[in-house]
């Protein structure tokens, strides 16, 4: 980080607040305590905090009026504000997240998942506040709206020159793209190639796109249309596998199970690698095989039993839900309103010639109509499935 954050919090369990105090500073914050002798909204005011987090239930304190205080002021309408409750009703916490909490953490918690969530939302914040500021050159949306494949597809459709940034998780991708053409890509200290196959999957996440002049040697070979079918393919693949799979967020572990005969050389290698309890993006991301391969293993390994869920998914489960209930309230247009929006501004200029050069696959009116299957092209509805979240959640609602 570039600047020393500033965060304030309102709370007085010392309980919990002495280790994340601790653990926040270590990370580099400036840490700002509520003592109750003052008003925490001058306090607020004098401080002028990046992030607040208040506990919900505080003695004397009404801290919906506090939140409601804060953003009626106009320098502090973006700044994130956390709840901490030990409420553990659903109802309790989606109904903070519906007036405008930007995250809902419960106690008991890990320090360092409040370090990392507090980072991801000044991050999180920094990134749109950019992007704001730079209308003119560039825009941003989530990648459940428009994927990589998408982007690129958009970027050749007027020949344009950007650089597209993609958070996913804790990564950070980059796609050079100059005159409509894919040149280069970054992750990590992955090949050029390799890096864009794993951003294909990246259907979860934020993207940023600058309009600028790319001026770089082409690291990647393929054809924007090679890239494309591959893209495409690999997501429809990805979205087969994960239909056998819990949430991708999920933590799984090692069962006692240690039959391996049934299992294949790259299976044990996998399961080998798995010390302690671990998320199933982790295990995919720090495998050194394909991502689409390293899927199809923890699949395998799920079903076959040598993979199991943690008792602590739920509250997972659970913030997944509230993440993408947050993600709607604050996002009035649906998905394919947003997309032609940023496509119409960006090319509102382009001519009937340029729209030739598209394959007829994709021109076809009803791309977005239906689903990318080839079973969801024959007009049938799509089964609906309730995952284990809405399950439990249906259960907690009709106790």
């Amino acid at each position: 980080m570039h600047k020393t954050y500033k965060i304030f919090i309102l709370d007085k369990d010392t309980t919990y607040m002495t280790p994340l105090v601790n653990g926040l500073q270590k990370a580099g914050f400036k840490v700002i305590c509520w003592e109750g002798n003052q008003k925490a909204i001058d306090i607020a005011r004098d401080v002028k905090p990046d992030l607040i987090i208040s506990e919900v239930d505080l003695p004397d304190f009404d801290t919906y009026d506090f939140f409601n205080e804060i953003r009626s002021i106009q320098q502090y309408k973006t700044v994130p504000f956390i709840f901490f409750s030990s409420q553990k009703k659903v109802d309790d916490r989606i109904k903070n997240i519906e007036i405008g909490i930007d995250d809902y953490i419960s106690k008991p918690f890990y320090v360092e998942e409040v370090v990392s969530r507090v980072k991801n939302l000044l991050n999180e914040v920094s990134g749109i506040e950019k992007a704001q500021g730079q209308t003119e050159k560039g825009f941003s949306g989530n990648l459940t709206e428009m994927n990589l494949v998408d982007l690129i597809q958009t970027m050749e459709l007027g020949k344009k020159s950007a650089v597209i940034k993609l958070k996913h998780q804790n990564s950070l991708g980059i796609v050079c793209i100059s005159n409509g053409e894919v040149v280069d890509a970054n992750l990590e200290d992955l090949p050029p190639d390799k890096a864009i196959m794993r951003m294909f999957t990246w259907t979860v996440g934020a993207f940023f796109v600058e309009m600028v002049s790319v001026k770089l040697n082409r690291r990647i070979e393929k054809s924007n249309k090679k890239l494309i079918d591959i893209g495409v393919r690999r997501v429809n693949d990805w979205e087969q596998i994960k239909q056998g799979l819990p949430p991708l967020s999920a933590i799984v572990v090692k069962t006692n199970s240690n039959n391996f005969e049934q299992l294949s050389d790259l299976e044990k290698e996998l399961l080998s690698g798995i010390k302690n309890k671990v998320r199933i993006y982790d295990l995919i991301e720090q495998s050194s095989l394909d991502d689409l391969k390293t899927l199809e293993l923890v699949r395998g390994l799920h079903q076959k039993g040598y993979l199991q869920e943690t008792e602590d998914n739920y509250s997972h489960y659970v913030d997944d839900y509230l993440k993408r209930l947050k993600a709607q309230a604050h996002n009035g247009k649906s998905p394919s309103e947003r997309a032609q929006a940023i496509v119409a501004n960006l090319f509102k200029k382009e001519t009937s010639q340029r729209q030739q050069r598209i394959p007829d696959r994709r021109q076809q009116q009803d791309r977005r109509k239906y689903g990318r299957r080839s079973e969801d092209r024959c007009n049938r509805g799509n089964p609906v499935y309730l995952t284990k979240a809405e399950l439990l959640m249906l259960r907690e609602a009709l106790l």
